[in-house]
């Protein structure tokens, strides 16, 4: 039996790559979303929709869409900004133009996440991905997923999924991390609270 080599094919909804490269399943992940938003976006532009209703409808319909398996992501600086962008266009429809004297103008980012209200896209990937990190410290230590995460490989790599962790506890401030990660409740509270911190 003969298999075809593949550069890249999807496996449970996810796009894996020959090199690993998480940019391509986010920009993937990104235009599933747009196609939900443009299936819906006669909705989100009605004027007769109160806002309250299309932002559930962008948090239950959109952005989980987006989200599938974010847990596992390597986030670079560009991957960051092309989500950011994505989320601000949905805002953008959502909130509308804003009218200052005579002139209509987009509102400003900080003016759409002071309406909105809840926290940012990027800020909640990375709250998930703290989130699956101590599901992993809690696991049993004879867990190939375990191992696999936690251990230290030797010799040079690129950057990986377990130094966006580290570099995300380091932003909340928490030391002794994977201690406090096995007190589940406890490590639910903590970034729970960490969701305020807008840009983590």
């Amino acid at each position: 039996m003969a298999f075809e080599r593949v550069n890249s094919f999807l496996y449970l909804g996810t796009l894996i790559t020959a090199d690993n490269n998480t940019s391509a399943e986010i920009n993937h992940k990104i235009t599933l979303a747009n196609r939900s938003y443009f299936g819906l976006v006669n909705i989100l532009k009605a004027k007769n929709i109160n806002r309250k209703y299309k932002v559930i409808i962008y948090k239950t319909l959109i952005k989980p869409v987006l989200m599938y398996g974010a847990e596992t992501w390597v986030l670079s600086k560009a991957d960051e900004l092309h989500l950011g962008v994505f989320e601000r266009k949905i805002l953008r429809r959502i909130y509308g133009l804003i009218c200052e004297g005579v002139t209509w103008r987009s509102r400003y980012n900080e003016e759409l996440y002071r309406l909105y209200d809840e926290t940012d896209l990027v800020t909640t990937i990375r709250i998930t991905r703290l989130r699956w990190a101590g599901h992993i410290v809690r696991m049993q230590d004879n867990l190939p997923c375990k191992k696999i995460t936690l251990d230290k490989p030797k010799g040079r790599r690129r950057v990986g999924w377990m130094d966006g962790v580290m570099r995300d506890v380091e932003r909340i401030g928490v030391g002794n991390w994977r201690i406090k990660a096995k007190d589940r409740d406890g490590w639910w509270q903590l970034l729970e609270s960490a969701k305020t911190l807008h840009g983590l």
